[in-house]
């Protein structure tokens, strides 16, 4: 996907560069929720909104900067698995790195939205996050193609660990914390 590559004539630690726009986003998602279950609007309804948020924010990154910067080109495919990421653990650059990172990042919030709104099951949750979060990246990987960019697997390689990534951290704060619908929490507060 390569949501920092997009922004080729823009800095990425700068005011409109890809890192600011993606902790602002993730501070949205944590808001998003926070206030949908603060004012009773249910927790549901909450991640729903934070959902929203996340897809708003990967689109943003993704096709939306590649639709303002981008200034043309045949695009193409590398189907190469491990190319890109190798490149950047052999070069050490700044560019490669960033890259690799934020692809990681930008999908976490998304597989943790995605296995929160999955009503039961570690194995199904985690499950649930890494698949929805591949296929996301598949769609945006085959639209930016489409817009004249490179398509690449190690995107969706490095986007579904992302997701991967969330959809576990929420899938096993849920099972530890008994929110996980097995009752195995309800059960032992009625009984104290």
């Amino acid at each position: 996907m390569r949501a920092l590559d997009s922004l080729d004539t823009l800095d990425v630690f700068g005011t409109h560069g890809a890192l600011p726009i993606a902790l602002a986003g993730s501070v949205l998602v944590v808001i998003a929720w926070g206030l949908g279950s603060l004012f009773g609007h249910g927790r549901r309804t909450a991640l729903w909104v934070a959902m929203l948020t996340c897809l708003a924010v990967i689109g943003w990154l993704t096709i939306g900067l590649t639709v303002v910067t981008h200034t043309g080109g045949t695009g193409g495919v590398n189907l190469t698995p491990g190319q890109e990421i190798q490149r950047a653990l052999e070069t050490g650059a700044r560019e490669p790195w960033m890259n690799l990172i934020g692809n990681i990042v930008l999908f976490i919030p998304f597989g943790t939205v995605a296995a929160l709104l999955t009503r039961s099951g570690l194995v199904l949750r985690v499950l649930t996050g890494t698949a929805l979060g591949a296929a996301l990246s598949t769609l945006i990987e085959a639209t930016q193609y489409l817009l004249g960019r490179v398509a690449d697997v190690d995107d969706i390689i490095l986007n579904t660990a992302g997701a991967f990534l969330g959809a576990l951290a929420a899938a096993l704060v849920l099972a530890l914390g008994a929110g996980d619908g097995s009752g195995r929490g309800r059960g032992a507060r009625s009984a104290a």
